[in-house]
């Protein structure tokens, strides 16, 4: 099966370690390779890429079958490696950095659309959140369904009203924007829940929108999704950047 085949793939690559930046230098200008080993994407980073964007065929309004390249939804690198979902896919596509394909991890069976997710590549395992739903699906990299992290419900803190981003943290934590509750909400990987931050305590909620990092995690965020904020673990608090 298809699904099979990135494991091959990806099992050597963790069993050596990240691939040395030296082979990506020649897109080294389109990535941050600081201390922090993830890094969000946008559309037009990944065109630069030249990366190889999947076919599907649709049916077109005449009836006649045409071949339409798919549009990259939520694009993450991990360390020296490209994880991109695209529109319609039922799949996350991996490249290395220099845009070439090593592998495709399947989402489970029954899956929709990808809200965002993130990945745990020691593990093998994929966060995912599906568009519309209240929870945090975790899935290994056979498209495999394992557990669930949180339920819907908006009485309770560790319930979750409209996810809408994710990142795990370096101690294995999941950081999650809870957009109901105008909060990130922070869960182990066992999926108990732990803490929240970032609430409004007077005046209007805040709006957040992405999260990104391990070592260090960062909110985007704001009316124009222009600001940011720097959480700091050892208060539990969201420090502004802009």
């Amino acid at each position: 099966m298809e699904r099979r085949t990135f494991l091959k793939t990806s099992s050597y690559l963790c069993a050596s370690g990240a691939l040395p930046l030296s082979a990506f230098a020649a897109n080294s200008t389109l990535f941050d390779f600081s201390e922090q080993n993830t890094q969000r994407l946008d559309v037009q980073t990944v065109n630069k890429l030249a990366v190889k964007a999947p076919k599907m065929s649709v049916e077109a309004p005449s009836g006649e079958r045409v071949s339409v390249t798919l549009k990259p939804a939520v694009a993450r690198r991990y360390d020296a490696l490209l994880y991109v979902h695209y529109e319609m896919s039922n799949e996350i596509t991996v490249f290395d950095i220099n845009g070439v394909q090593q592998g495709t991890i399947g989402l489970p069976d029954g899956f929709g659309s990808v809200s965002d997710f993130a990945i745990e590549p020691s593990q093998q395992l994929v966060y995912l959140i599906e568009r519309g739903h209240h929870q945090i699906i975790v899935a290994n990299f056979y498209g495999e369904r394992l557990a669930h992290i949180g339920e819907f419900g908006t009485e309770v803190a560790a319930q979750l009203n409209g996810p809408r981003s994710l990142t795990l943290d370096d101690e294995g934590h999941v950081h999650v924007v809870d957009s109901g509750a105008s909060s990130i909400k922070v869960f182990n990987n066992n999926g108990a829940f732990l803490y929240a931050y970032g609430q409004s305590r007077l005046g209007k909620a805040p709006i957040y929108r992405a999260l990104d990092g391990t070592q260090h995690v960062v909110v985007t965020g704001g009316q124009l999704g222009d600001r940011k904020w720097f959480f700091d673990s050892s208060i539990r608090k969201l420090s502004a950047l802009n």
